[in-house]
């Protein structure tokens, strides 16, 4: 069994995968009427109170690793503190069960998700 987590700026996300299956929680940041995005600051607080929530709803036992996003994408200087919610926890739980942490960023979450969605590669 593998645990993902990813703590964008607009989303609060885990999954795991285990025997061929995906299961995923995720929960939406929420943001101000009016308002056309958050401050970091937010996003990091709102991350700190979904992650408990979306743990409950998922069984992890038996994990043999954990993934994470750290950053938006794989350049130099690429960096949100909002993601650092993601890189403690999946950190803390890397730790806690002496497993492997592999550290990635959110852009090549996305490539691939796609990959896999459209059968390109095969976990």
């Amino acid at each position: 069994m593998i645990l993902g987590i990813d703590t964008s700026n607009y989303t609060t996300s885990i999954a795991i995968y285990q025997n061929g299956q995906i299961t995923q929680e995720k929960k939406l940041l929420s943001v101000k009427a009016g308002q056309r995005g958050l401050r970091q600051s937010d996003a990091v607080f709102q991350h700190i109170v979904n992650l408990p929530e979306l743990f409950d709803q998922i069984n992890f036992d038996n994990i043999q690793a954990v993934g994470v996003s750290t950053r938006p994408r794989n350049a130099q200087g690429s960096y949100m503190p909002c993601f650092l919610v993601g890189e403690n926890t999946a950190f803390a739980v890397s730790k806690t069960n002496n497993v492997p942490l592999h550290k990635t960023s959110h852009q090549v979450g996305h490539i691939l998700a796609a990959l896999y969605s459209t059968d390109l590669i095969n976990l």
